[in-house]
């Protein structure tokens, strides 16, 4: 995210007649600026989407996590340690 950020800012900074080489998949294609910038812009969008996605799952497995813990503390108490130190 923070690379697309940069690269947002610096494109910002070329002249607006001049082609900008993008990368897609292994190759190299010359789109003018303002595609270029557009194309960065959808594939933050994107990162951004996937990366809340990936947040929330996260959030609901240790959710999950702490209620199993809760379970096995309450069947084994003391006798057995899930945290890790």
């Amino acid at each position: 995210m923070d690379y697309l950020d940069d690269l947002g800012l610096e494109i910002e900074l070329l002249d607006e007649d001049s082609p900008v080489s993008y990368k897609i998949g292994d190759a190299f294609i010359k789109l003018p600026l303002s595609e270029a910038q557009e194309r960065i812009e959808k594939e933050k969008e994107l990162l951004e989407t996937s990366l809340s996605k990936m947040k929330s799952k996260v959030l609901e497995i240790s959710q999950e996590l702490e209620t199993l813990k809760t379970q096995l503390y309450a069947k084994f108490g003391k006798s057995i340690n899930l945290d890790k130190d």
